[in-house]
């Protein structure tokens, strides 16, 4: 969060709480809970915080990934291709329709 002492007094309270949360790994509303807060009023302030370029955005969860296949026009036979979804630990899932499965699970490893 950069520029803290820009913030108002009330959206700095909240500042370090969402930072305090983040530091903790925890859900805004588990923290809520956790330290008698409004978790309606973390999401909020993180929401504002974040429009005014003062918070990060969430990571981007999708990995493109390019195939030796060339692309084929979508038929009745592509329409049934076959679906992929990958649940992995760290709580990232992977999804695709058609393609090859080692794609697919390279594309997971990657993720892991």
């Amino acid at each position: 969060m950069s520029d803290r002492h820009a913030l108002p007094k009330r959206l700095l309270f909240w500042a370090q709480h969402l930072q305090q949360c983040s530091l903790h790994g925890l859900s805004l509303s588990a923290y809520a809970a956790e330290h008698g807060l409004s978790a309606s009023s973390l999401y909020a302030a993180r929401a504002t915080l974040r429009r005014r370029g003062q918070w990060p955005l969430p990571p981007t969860r999708f990995l493109r990934v390019a195939t030796d296949a060339p692309a084929s026009p979508v038929t009745t036979a592509s329409v049934a291709a076959p679906l992929y979804r990958i649940a992995l630990t760290n709580g990232v899932v992977v999804e695709t329709a058609g393609g090859e499965l080692s794609t697919v699970l390279a594309a997971a490893a990657a993720l892991a």
